[in-house]
């Protein structure tokens, strides 16, 4: 298991700072969402983090740099764990979850060769449409299973 200080430094969470936030897309449709996150897990699945990146880019609530730094971590812990979980083999969809009106929740597993990386997209809808508003990846299977 990786320690707890790799797992923060993994999870790559972000909240929404509403001032910088304002050039963010969006996707105008609930039914846009599970579309657009099989397009960042399609790149995720041929092992091109940049190109997933680049994909979030557009409708995703954070800077340029917290991207860039979040893609950088990325590809920094895949290079440390690599062998731990071999090489990406696909993806797989799991669950998307409706809470209220205003929030979606979608779930990935990146299928490694040894493991499965739950992937974590969450979604807002603003006045506007909705937007990414946080997303993470991390090694923690088991939470798949919690509340099932």
């Amino acid at each position: 298991m990786i320690n707890d200080k790799l797992i923060l430094s993994c999870v790559l969470f972000f909240t929404t700072l509403v001032s910088s936030f304002a050039q963010a897309g969006t996707l105008k449709r609930e039914d846009d969402l599970r579309p657009f996150v099989d397009s960042v897990m399609k790149n995720v699945a041929s092992g091109d983090l940049q190109s997933a990146f680049e994909t979030m880019r557009p409708f995703i609530v954070i800077s340029e740099n917290e991207l860039q730094s979040a893609a950088l971590a990325s590809k920094t812990q895949r290079e440390q764990f690599g062998n731990r979980y071999g090489k990406t083999i696909g993806t797989e969809f799991i669950a998307q979850q409706k809470v209220g009106d205003s929030l979606v929740r979608i779930i990935y597993i990146e299928k490694t060769e040894k493991h499965a990386l739950p992937w974590y997209f969450y979604f807002y809808k603003s006045q506007t449409g909705w937007v990414l508003n946080t997303f993470n990846w991390n090694d923690q299977m088991p939470a798949l299973f919690i509340g099932k």
